[in-house]
């Protein structure tokens, strides 16, 4: 158990280099140690330098990945998973084993037509694809507790990435028994799925989540609802699933007559089968490599294993295949609340469900940042109605022909239930705790296993969840947030105790014109980037969110981010507010119409703080209505301009020669059509801000931009290269911090 925990700590440490784990690895190395028990404590010792050594060459070799930009490639292997391939408007998606090299990487091909569109649908079976194109890494995160596809890969083992220009498919390649028997599974996972599609609605949906672990995108709203009241466990495939799998195999085996050696054998073989058939998720694997090591130390030794060695060994086996597997909150609760179960006597009280929420809670809101109060009352209804109804009748419906309706109009029924109940208020907006404050939480709650009395630890864990709540929530600094949000804009305000949140434009991604079959949904970075750093600090609502002008790369984020974040106000320039694009976007969105609010320099904030320079009279939303803010931010200046053109600068510095700004915000990203040198020279700013995406194909920022500023010998951030940018105070302490070290 102990060299368990210390393999972890030293994978944390490695990973995240935090003097935090470092402590924690130390306190358990002086653990080991007072044990005084020389052969226990040469083991452990092995056993922590053996996975050092493994996590030193793993660290070194993603250290060169991360070093790669951009390589080309011709005439490679690619064995392409039907199971693994998605594929959504234009754009197919797969995980995939780069046979050249015995790598896995994501794939990704921008289909040409329809009608290849149509014939890669169609195929339903694992295919080695020969491909020229571009590979490179999986970018890490640039803004602060923006979503990490960089570790959410790496724990999957997956560093890198292939965009495909041009592929042809191979007839014949002579593969490994183990890649065919790996085929033969994907291609048995897909034949299920498609027939599991064929039943009728929510049954096919119940049916292709619990047995094969496949979310389909029709089944995104429950899902959702479930995640919202802390449910969503009971659809990820792990303990619970193996336990049912395996008592309906026995129940199978004993009604033929199987023998209990003969039972545990078949079983043996059967599970690493359903690992695949389930999407080898890591929860799933941890549950079938404890329940095939239970099932081998009985055949082998005629005794009961020991559940918390096996879950120590389990740990050790997988986090030496996959050091970062840690990285994901799944497999952080999957392991944790396991050991909490194996430790623990009694499974049915009150008490052991209050104590399951309380180790997970910390975890929950460092990842999350929110927690839904109905979680504590519902975990308990929930897991006995997943056991006698949901599970069961799934099941029944999509094995025992003629009664998938009747099956699918029970499910409908708790599909509906789960609706009503996740509208119900109580999701609380916590914000991200400090990794320390999760560690004290962590160590409380043990400690309630400990001492006697449980009513006065209780009440003190309690007061210190609502004083770190008070501490996120009412922060005695201000700052000012600059996204690097692509080739768009999105700036945050916001004052000390969070007393004003102001937000200027939201970025977004441009969509040129495209045919129904290119469109494709996914999550945008109003709801990866801004909404996570805005929940992870607290913040559910924005006072008044400013739209500069129309350009999608301002305002095409603003929908999806309404969805998650509450908009009290919304100030448009006066008469974009009747263009079909934002009355589209404001129709997709939860802004009601009377809290828009168009403006030109005639109507200023409320904010004495905040002057509103531009637009002078109606427009259209272009680039030259684009509303100009100026902003004293605790005695430093700062102007926005949108994307306004240098005429409408030097329009803006006649109408007001007296302004200044220490900071400036430079117009379009930094193009040529904006940032006059008389404009520039007038404001005399002391620091520059360039919003540009990377490689982006405008080549923002321009040469004469820079020239501008060089000349003005002004210091300028580019969030192409630093990432995020924010001007912080602090009792009248001004820093300006970045994301990346450029």
């Amino acid at each position: 158990m102990l060299s368990a925990l210390g393999v972890t700590a030293l994978s944390f440490l490695l990973l995240e280099s935090s003097w935090l784990w470092g402590c924690i690895f130390l306190l358990i190395v002086l653990k080991i140690i007072s044990l005084r028990d020389f052969n226990a404590l040469m083991m452990i010792c092995l056993i922590i330098l053996l996975f050092g050594s493994r996590y030193y060459f793993w660290a070194k070799n993603q250290t060169t990945l991360q070093a790669l930009d951009q390589v080309e490639l011709k005439d490679q292997h690619f064995l392409m998973y039907s199971d693994e391939t998605k594929i959504q408007g234009n754009l197919l998606q797969a995980k995939v084993l780069w046979l050249e090299k015995k790598r896995k990487l994501v794939l990704y091909y921008r289909l040409k037509s329809q009608t290849e569109k149509r014939s890669l649908q169609q195929n339903k079976t694992s295919q080695i694809l020969v491909g020229e194109g571009k590979l490179q890494k999986v970018n890490p995160p640039t803004n602060e507790n923006e979503f990490n596809w960089q570790r959410f890969y790496q724990a999957q083992n997956i560093a890198l990435t292939f965009f495909v220009v041009r592929w042809h498919q191979v007839e014949t390649r002579q593969l490994s028994p183990s890649e065919y028997l790996a085929i033969f599974l994907h291609d048995l996972r897909t034949s299920f799925s498609q027939h599991l599609q064929s039943y009728p609605t929510p049954l096919n949906f119940y049916g292709e989540s619990l047995l094969l672990g496949v979310k389909e995108v029709g089944f995104s709203a429950t899902l959702t609802e479930l995640n919202k009241l802390g449910l969503i466990y009971l659809f990820s495939l792990s303990g619970m699933h193996v336990f049912y799998f395996v008592k309906a195999l026995r129940w199978c085996f004993m009604h033929l007559y199987f023998s209990r050696e003969l039972t545990d054998l078949v079983l043996l073989f059967l599970l690493p089968c359903y690992a695949i058939l389930g999407g080898a998720v890591p929860s799933l694997i941890r549950a079938i490599l404890m329940c095939w090591l239970a099932l081998g130390i009985r055949l082998l030794f005629r005794k009961k294993a020991d559940g918390a060695g096996i879950w120590a060994i389990v740990l050790l086996l997988e986090i030496f295949i996959t050091p970062a597997m840690f990285q994901t909150l799944g497999t952080q609760l999957s392991y944790l609340l396991t050991l909490i179960i194996l430790l623990s006597s009694s499974h049915t009280n009150w008490w052991f469900n209050v104590k399951l929420n309380l180790y997970s809670l910390p975890l929950v809101l460092y990842h999350t940042f929110s927690w839904n109060i109905w979680t504590l009352l519902f975990s308990n209804l929930a897991t006995w109605v997943f056991e006698i109804i949901i599970l069961p009748v799934t099941l029944l419906g999509c094995f025992i022909p003629g009664i998938q309706s009747v099956a699918s109009y029970f499910l409908n029924g708790i599909s509906v239930g789960l609706h009503l109940l996740a509208k119900l208020p109580g999701n609380i907006v916590f914000g991200k705790p400090p990794l320390l404050i999760v560690f004290i939480w962590l160590g409380l709650t043990i400690a309630l296993e400990i001492v006697a009395n449980k009513k006065k630890l209780l009440w003190f864990l309690a007061l210190s969840y609502f004083l770190v709540f008070m501490w996120i929530h009412y922060p005695l600094g201000s700052e000012i947030v600059y996204f690097d949000i692509g080739q768009g804009d999105c700036t945050l305000i916001r004052d000390r105790f969070n007393r004003r949140i102001i937000m200027i434009d939201t970025g977004g991604k441009v969509h040129f014109k495209q045919a129904n079959w290119q469109r494709r949904k996914e999550k945008t970075t109003g709801e990866t980037i801004v909404a996570n750093y805005l929940l992870s600090k607290g913040i559910a609502r924005i006072d008044q969110l400013y739209l500069t002008h129309q350009d999608a790369d301002h305002v095409g984020n603003f929908a999806s981010l309404s969805q998650i974040i509450k908009i009290k106000q919304l100030i448009v320039p006066l008469g974009m507010e009747k263009l079909p694009s934002f009355k589209h976007r404001l129709a997709l969105s939860k802004v009601l119409r009377k809290d828009v609010l168009p403006v030109t320099d005639k109507i200023q904030p409320t904010d004495p703080n905040l002057k509103l320079l531009h637009p002078f009279s109606k427009g259209q939303g272009t680039n030259k209505d684009s509303l100009v803010l100026w902003l004293n931010f605790q005695g430093i200046s700062c102007i926005f301009t949108g994307d306004l053109d240098r005429q409408g600068e030097l329009a803006v510095l006649k109408k007001y020669p007296w302004l200044k700004a220490d900071i400036f915000k430079t117009g379009h990203h930094g193009s040529k059509t904006a940032s006059d040198p008389r404009f520039v020279h007038a404001l005399s700013p002391r620091i520059a801000i360039i919003s540009a995406g990377r490689h982006n194909r405008y080549g923002h920022p321009d040469q004469e931009t820079l020239a501008t500023l060089k000349k003005e010998r002004i210091k300028y951030y580019l969030t192409a290269k630093v990432g995020m940018i924010k001007i912080k105070e602090f009792f009248q302490k001004k820093s300006i911090q970045y994301y990346i070290n450029p």
